[in-house]
């Protein structure tokens, strides 16, 4: 070979090689970047959840001290505001591998037994001495995960970081710093009490033992491993496994990116998918989120599901399904879908209210047909339509009731009437909610 020719090659070789390098630089600048944008939204969920904490102590303070109906009528309803507020930055971090079921419980119990006090106080019921020691009880608790809270975020915003870091080439974002002190946080709850109220978190209701599993054959850790890669469409050796979890709906728990899966032991369904990240625009309708969370839905085995009412927020749209059989709509077999408005992936499943309620029901006729449960009505109201439903009462019984959606003769608002189907009583009355997010009820 020439020199020439040597020259040439060493010349494209050389070349290669600083194209090989640019690459190498500019995806480590990538991952960089992306690191520091986990890290940051990271950092803003905690300090969103600090905030709302320190919202809910001051307001469980309040409460404790009120002695005005009106004054505690309006801290209720705040408060539990708040813990919704902290339910949802509670969600964008990357802890659902943690088993941080008590911390949810609290502020999801906390948030109900703010609507509890606030029913009680419209009824003008008198708040006994057990519901204030019960208000004191969550009191202590809230200063307690407001501390560790708080403690994470002067971390924080003293220059310290939240690490996180690639585990292999998959995307699993770890975060040791943030497990370290969320666990020890968990760890206050370990002596929480039981809290006797009625509500849809009532220990009542969430300890009720699952007929569904109950007869469901145990599936094992790898069973389980397959049904999360065909749950979040990747392949099998993609899907970490993270830990078990105990209690009534026991699951083996995986990870993939920034998605956590809980599938049961007993039955393998798929009890819940959190997301860790952030949706930073818009670009799908509600409806095609409706549909895609449906056919999803039916993928994963939960079939014969009715969507009922959705709600858009932080680019997310969340969809209620609840189970629909012989044109019977069964409100405690319920399942919330999460949506990502952007690309229209799947970033959250909640299937607790399905796999606690679900059973074989046999057919019921109701004594009383739907001509008769409408001259229970209001005459200020219109009818819209009905539909047959069973709904769950605050002490974890159903009742067979018509659903009947109407309008007011004087101001237009929607309200949904229940009545029994059995005895012709008003059993509950929710106010429609119509806004550009989707649909509320109160």
């Amino acid at each position: 070979m020439t020199k020439r020719g040597y020259v040439r090659i060493f010349s494209y070789a050389a070349a290669v090689v600083m194209v090989l390098a640019g690459y190498a630089i500019m995806n480590m600048n990538m991952a960089n970047n992306y690191k520091v944008q986990l890290e940051n939204s990271y950092q803003q969920s905690l300090n969103e959840l600090s905030e709302s904490l320190d919202s809910i102590e001051t307001n469980l303070t309040k409460s404790v001290y009120s002695n005005s109906d009106q004054m505690l009528y309006e801290i209720s309803r705040d408060l539990f505001a708040e813990c919704d507020e902290a339910k949802n930055a509670l969600s964008r971090l990357p802890v659902g591998q943690m088993n941080l079921s008590s911390t949810y419980k609290f502020i999801s119990q906390a948030g109900d037994y703010a609507t509890y006090i606030a029913q009680k106080v419209a009824n003008n019921e008198d708040i006994t001495d057990d519901e204030h020691k019960n208000l004191m009880t969550l009191l202590g608790y809230a200063q307690k995960l407001n501390e560790s809270v708080s403690s994470m975020v002067s971390i924080c915003n003293n220059g310290g970081r939240i690490t996180a870091s690639n585990v292999k080439n998959d995307d699993n974002i770890k975060v040791s710093a943030l497990k370290n002190d969320m666990t020890t946080a968990e760890e206050a709850f370990k002596d929480y009490p039981t809290l006797l109220y009625d509500g849809p978190f009532a220990d009542a209701v969430l300890n009720r033992n699952s007929t569904l599993l109950k007869n469901a054959d145990t599936y094992t850790k790898e069973e389980a491993r397959d049904i999360a890669s065909y749950a979040l469409g990747c392949s099998t050796n993609e899907v970490n496994f993270e830990t078990e979890e105990d209690g009534n709906i026991p699951c083996y728990v995986f990870s993939y990116g920034q998605k956590t899966i809980g599938i049961t032991k007993p039955g393998g369904y798929i009890a819940y998918i959190l997301y860790g990240g952030k949706i930073n625009q818009t670009s799908i309708t509600e409806k095609n989120a409706v549909n895609i969370a449906k056919k999803y839905l039916d993928k994963i085995g939960f079939e014969d599901m009715a969507e009922t009412y959705y709600m858009s927020s932080h680019n997310i749209c969340v969809i209620n399904f609840a189970y629909s059989k012989n044109n019977t709509i069964y409100y405690s077999d319920l399942i919330k879908v999460g949506v990502s408005m952007s690309d229209g992936k799947i970033v959250s499943l909640e299937s607790q209210g399905y796999l606690t309620n679900h059973i074989e029901r046999k057919n019921t006729d109701p004594k009383i047909n739907v001509e008769d449960a409408k001259k229970g009505l209001s005459t200020f109201l219109k009818v819209l339509d009905t539909k047959l439903c069973v709904i769950p009462k605050d002490n974890g019984t159903e009742v067979l009731c018509h659903e009947i959606h109407c309008e007011s003769t004087d101001t237009n608002e929607e309200v949904l009437i229940y009545i029994n189907a059995e005895t012709g009583e008003e059993e509950n009355i929710l106010l429609l909610l119509y806004s550009d997010g989707g649909t509320l009820t109160k």
